[in-house]
C-alpha cells in the first residue's frame, strides 16, 4: 500500500485512513490554540505520529481532533485515522465534544457557553451538570433554571497567612481586621 501520509499510523488504526479534507466542522467548538500550541502539536504527530483518531459522527462531523486535522491540513498531511462513530445523537457528541475539550486546550467561555445552552436545548441538563461537577465548573446563572438559582451558594475564598510566632499571627490579624477583612485564626 501507498503510503499517503509522512506521520506514523499504528498498524491498528490504518484500516480507517481517510482523507481528513472531507470532513467537517459544526463552527462551535470553544477548543481554541495559540500559534505557539499548533506549532507543538505538530512537534508532537512529527515524533509520535497518530496515538488516537480523530472522532467524528456517522455523517464526519468532528466530535475531536478538529485542531489536528486544521494542524495537518496546513503542512500538506491529508490523510489521517477516522473513526466515525455511527451511534452517537448529536447532544451526545457536543457533550463527548466538551469532555475531550476539558482535557486539553484552552477554551473561549462565551462559545463554550453557546454550546452548554445547545446541550441543554437538546435535553442534556442533568448529564452536562453532572460533567461540569466532575471538572469542578457550575453552569452560569444565565444557564441555571429556578431552583439551581435559589440553591446556589455564593463562591468564598481563603487565605491562609503563615506567622513566625504568635506575637506576628496577632499583628497581622489586627492589621487584616483594620482592612475590615472577614479573618479567623486556625493554627496547624
Amino acid at each position: 500500500m501507498e503510503a499517503k501520509t509522512t506521520l506514523r499510523i499504528p498498524d491498528f488504526m490504518k484500516p480507517i485512513l481517510e482523507d481528513i479534507r472531507l470532513l467537517r466542522s459544526d463552527g462551535n467548538n470553544p477548543n481554541r490554540m495559540t500559534n505557539k500550541q499548533k506549532e507543538e502539536l505538530w512537534k508532537s504527530l512529527e515524533e509520535f505520529g497518530w496515538t488516537d483518531p480523530i472522532l467524528t459522527n456517522q455523517d464526519g462531523v468532528f466530535t475531536d481532533g478538529e485542531q489536528r486535522v486544521s494542524v495537518c491540513i496546513a503542512h500538506g498531511e491529508f490523510y489521517a485515522p477516522v473513526y466515525r462513530m455511527s451511534d452517537l445523537s448529536e447532544a451526545q457528541r457536543r457533550r463527548l465534544r466538551l469532555i475531550a475539550n476539558e482535557l486539553k486546550g484552552k477554551h473561549n467561555k462565551e462559545q463554550e457557553e453557546e454550546e452548554w445552552q445547545r446541550i441543554i436545548k437538546l435535553g442534556q441538563r442533568e448529564e452536562l451538570k453532572s460533567f461540569l461537577d466532575s471538572i469542578g465548573e457550575k453552569l452560569p446563572e444565565t444557564l441555571r433554571d429556578d431552583h439551581e438559582k435559589v440553591s446556589i451558594i455564593p463562591e468564598t475564598y481563603e487565605l491562609i497567612v503563615e506567622c513566625k510566632d504568635e506575637a506576628d499571627q496577632k499583628a497581622k490579624l489586627e492589621e487584616l481586621q483594620a482592612k475590615s477583612w472577614k479573618v479567623r485564626v486556625l493554627n496547624l
